[in-house]
């Protein structure tokens, strides 16, 4: 898979996990820091992803390109 779709596939899955989490704490009370934290594990996330195909991406490269 290229990092584009990856990257294009965390967007589709995150943005409306984030919004739905947005619209049911401010329905519920839910206190402003629940969505900040699940805001900043989204992103965590999906910059470890990244990082790990990156990693795969160089280590599959022939040697000669190292």
């Amino acid at each position: 898979m290229s990092r584009s779709f990856i990257a294009v596939l965390a967007i589709a899955l995150g943005l409306p996990f984030l919004i739905l989490l947005a619209l049911v704490s401010s329905a519920s009370g839910v206190s402003m820091s629940v969505f900040t934290h699940a805001l900043g594990l989204v992103i965590t996330s999906i910059f470890l992803m990244l990082v790990v195909y990156e990693i795969k991406r160089i280590v599959d490269l022939p040697p000669d390109l190292h």
